[in-house]
């Protein structure tokens, strides 16, 4: 790495240099760092060459509440994309594999809708239903993924056997946080076949940039990526204007575990914590226990007064079924306990001395 970058384009220049050699960059940012805006600007650069996921992709995909139906964008290239090649079953496989297949997505081209229910063949079967938020994602990265999987197959076959010579230009994937308000056990399983992508798609020459500022999700692929063909990295912002790109080349003790420190403080001090943040501040829970040794496992490491509603709210949060948390919104309680909590366990655990 070469130290401060002052542009975006000097960061990305960095990036795309360490992949001449390597067949994917995964790199663990917080949030507000630039993350978003380096994989936008990678797409941008090269629009024809590079495939990209992000937020926008999601915003592809709407609710209508009145008729419980997700729509597509018909006018969107994704949708063309699907019914040219035939891509619905994929997608109704993955999903369900995600999900441990108790949900099923329904998809009308026609009319850009997509409606989901439980099928049991027998008379509890149940249609129209509304899924959670982290289902939502989970669908939205199935569409993504079906079309990305796709696409390394089609290009592993010779020029005159394709299918289809739409993806003839792919050289570069990147994708930014595919997880978003998904459970531990739903990031995992992107994590763990993300990394069965980029694989496959070694093959082919196709290269993977992948953000993320989740860290079990950045833990998962990093230890799932272990070859001399694969960089790891921290974005972090620099001392002046710009951004530092180091890499990461342990596991155990995790420095990007510093970034998640920050992402938390910060949201507390902006009065903005999310689910997100509980998610994060468990999985530093786990990895610290891991880290020390406690045979008690995370729940051990909270010993402020809010520990069993701190303990019951992180516990809730990690599942995807609750009606009660299908929103991002925070109960002001479960803020209350978890900025006292959080402060407890970064003087317990001297996390302020080692950052």
């Amino acid at each position: 790495m070469t130290g401060l970058h002052e542009t975006v384009t000097s960061l990305a220049d960095d990036v795309l240099q360490g992949l001449a050699d390597s067949r994917s960059a995964l790199i663990y940012a917080p949030n507000t760092i630039g993350k978003t805006r380096l994989a936008q600007h990678l797409k941008d650069r090269d629009p024809g060459s590079v495939v990209l996921y992000n937020s926008f992709v999601e915003d592809v995909f709407t609710w209508d509440n009145e008729r419980v139906v997700l729509k597509i964008n018909p006018e969107s290239e994704l949708l063309e994309t699907i019914v040219t090649q035939g891509l619905d079953s994929a997608i109704i496989d993955n999903f369900q594999a995600f999900t441990n297949g108790r949900i099923e997505p329904r998809l009308d081209f026609e009319s850009g809708e997509i409606s989901f229910g439980i099928h049991k063949g027998d008379d509890s079967a149940t249609d129209g239903i509304k899924i959670s938020r982290a289902e939502e994602s989970i669908f939205v990265w199935s569409v993504y993924y079906s079309v990305l999987s796709e696409a390394i197959e089609t290009l592993s076959d010779s020029p005159e056997l394709r299918s289809t010579a739409s993806y003839d230009q792919l050289t570069l994937a990147v994708i930014d946080d595919p997880v978003s308000s998904m459970d531990d056990v739903r990031i995992v399983s992107v994590a763990l076949a993300l990394s069965d992508l980029v694989k496959r798609a070694s093959a082919i020459d196709l290269k993977f940039v992948i953000a993320t500022h989740h860290a079990l999700f950045f833990n998962v692929l990093f230890n799932s990526l272990r070859r001399k063909s694969d960089r790891a990295y921290v974005l972090a912002r620099g001392s002046a204007a710009g951004w530092t790109l180091a890499k990461q080349s342990k596991d155990s003790p995790f420095s990007y575990h510093l970034g998640i420190v920050e992402d938390i403080q910060g949201a507390i001090s902006t009065n903005a914590i999310e689910r997100v943040h509980f998610n994060q501040f468990r999985a530093l829970l786990e990895k610290t226990a891991n880290f020390l040794g406690h045979t008690g496992g995370w729940g051990d490491l909270l010993v402020g007064p809010n520990a069993a509603l701190v303990t019951k709210v992180l516990n809730l949060y990690s599942h995807d079924r609750f009606a009660d948390i299908d929103s991002f919104d925070v109960a002001d309680e479960y803020k209350e306990a978890f900025k006292g909590e959080f402060q407890e366990f970064l003087k317990a655990f001297r996390w302020a001395a080692a950052a």
